[in-house]
């Protein structure tokens, strides 16, 4: 028997200058609102030198991952309510 599932992923860049410092990934499953983030640093040295706005970017990403968390949330519980 197939199963199928629906997702929403979202991506994210930190950038110094035109350098990129570290790459976001968050995948939500629609079925049940669950969701995984991830966080790579590509450039260490620049990391370092920019932790604070690196972990900046990070916040708003992991922001806007629960905005459509909470979107996903919202219309579901309309939809149940049809």
């Amino acid at each position: 028997m197939l199963k199928t599932s629906k997702s929403i992923t979202l991506s994210g860049q930190s950038m110094v200058g035109t350098n990129q410092v570290s790459n976001f990934s968050a995948n939500i499953n629609s079925d049940n609102g669950s969701s995984n983030i991830t966080s790579s640093v590509m450039n260490q040295e620049l990391y370092d030198a920019n932790k604070t706005e690196v972990r900046k970017d990070l916040a708003d990403f992991t922001s806007a991952v629960y905005e459509v968390e909470d979107q996903m949330n919202a219309e579901a519980t309309t939809d149940t309510k049809e």
